[in-house]
């Protein structure tokens, strides 16, 4: 009993990993044909786990976020891990912004001939809408300020009415399945 703990926790040593994370920060500002000024910054990720005694790596994760600053405005869009902005629209007093989004997919099958049930993955590239709601008074200070998300029928009614514009990003997000 006590060389297994023994074996055990030696085992867990020699596979423990380190993490090591670099960060790096971009920001691209532009003033658009409107007037506004907009600025993107962009935060990626790199995350290697390296073995503490083998000191190999057992792989490196990569990921990245956005932040959209419209300044005059004290407007914020703040993306979570793996947004990608695409697209701001400025319509009489509000702002929509259209973004795509790497989501992880679970997926579920029963085996039709041993009955099993099989466990999958992917990631998938997802498009998302949203709309800008401020409620913010008194110069900002009271109040507040968010983003909701909307269709695509009624992202695409505004757009009709007024002008899109594209946001400055890497590209690195297109719709569709991508399979790891």
């Amino acid at each position: 009993m006590k060389s297994s703990i023994v074996f055990i926790m030696v085992a867990i040593f020699l596979v423990s990993c380190e993490q090591r994370s670099e960060e790096s920060i971009k920001v691209e500002s532009t003033t658009l044909d409107n007037g506004k000024y907009l600025e993107v910054e962009k935060t990626d990720k790199e995350t290697t786990h390296i073995g503490l005694l083998t000191k190999h790596n057992y792989g490196t994760t990569q990921s990245f976020k956005y932040k959209i600053n419209l300044k005059e405005d004290e407007i914020i869009w703040k993306g979570k891990k793996d947004q990608e902005p695409k697209h701001i629209i400025f319509c009489k007093d509000t702002i929509y912004m259209h973004y795509f989004e790497k989501q992880f997919i679970q997926t579920q099958t029963i085996d039709t001939i041993t009955q099993d049930t099989l466990y999958g993955s992917y990631f998938e590239v997802k498009a998302f809408f949203l709309k800008n709601i401020d409620k913010r008074y008194f110069n900002d200070l009271l109040g507040t300020q968010n983003w909701i998300d909307i269709s695509i029928q009624e992202y695409e009614n505004i757009k009709q009415k007024c002008k899109e514009y594209k946001i400055p990003n890497d590209q690195e997000l297109s719709i569709g399945k991508i399979i790891q």
